[in-house]
């Protein structure tokens, strides 16, 4: 009976013995599945925190570039001719500045006007609408004349020298003339070597005098005479 119990006893221990293997491997094996998942879980999160965010889509992105720098052929046109327009509207004001400065130049502070001429014999034309008429000292009704050493010859005279760079007692007058009426007259003066040669047109002003309006600076005196 003794040993019956014994027996017994041993194989309950060995059932037990068993049963807490069975349990601890199943423990482990449980213990494994926890670590991989909480590693699989560990390297997910690492996954998406790193993952950078996609770039948008770059058709997305250029598309209101090209939205805003598209433009209607016409319209595009249309700006390009109205920035030739512009372009070109300097150039013409240029071309007529530069014509004005070509034929009227101011030479001195006097407002004398200098323009070129087409007359082959005159180098360029002189005239100031601000030259006094040179004071008479005739009185009564005006009679113009051409006589040497007459009042109104001697006005003309200092007239016509009041105006160009030469002395009437170290010039030449070549002639004092009509020009065309009695209240014009024009004169050819020229220094005693010739080098300089002028023409010179006056007018007479009632109550005033004798008034140059224009100076004619010749290269030549043929044909001036």
């Amino acid at each position: 009976m003794e040993r019956k119990r014994r027996f017994q006893t041993r194989q309950q221990y060995a059932e037990q013995k068993t049963k807490q293997t069975k349990f601890q491997k199943a423990d482990k094996r449980l213990n494994y599945l926890i670590a991989i998942v909480a590693v699989l879980i560990v390297a997910t999160l690492i996954f998406i925190i790193t993952q950078e965010p996609e770039p948008k889509n770059e058709a997305e992105q250029d598309s209101p570039a090209e939205v805003a720098t598209d433009v209607p052929e016409d319209d595009a046109g249309q700006e390009t001719e109205d920035n030739e327009t512009e372009t070109n509207v300097p150039e013409e004001v240029d071309e007529e500045d530069n014509a004005t400065d070509e034929t009227e130049q101011p030479t001195s502070e006097s407002g004398d006007m200098v323009s070129p001429s087409n007359d082959p014999s005159v180098k360029e034309v002189i005239t100031n609408p601000n030259w006094p008429a040179y004071p008479t000292a005739q009185t009564g009704e005006h009679v113009s004349t051409y006589e040497k050493g007459h009042i109104d010859y001697e006005e003309k005279l200092k007239a016509i020298f009041s105006v160009i760079d030469l002395q009437q007692e170290n010039s030449i007058v070549l002639r004092v003339n009509n020009n065309g009426s009695t209240e014009s007259a024009i004169a050819v003066v020229t220094s005693m070597d010739k080098e300089q040669k002028y023409r010179v047109s006056i007018e007479w002003v009632d109550n005033e005098g004798w008034k140059p309006v224009q100076i004619e600076v010749l290269t030549t005196l043929e044909g001036s005479q």
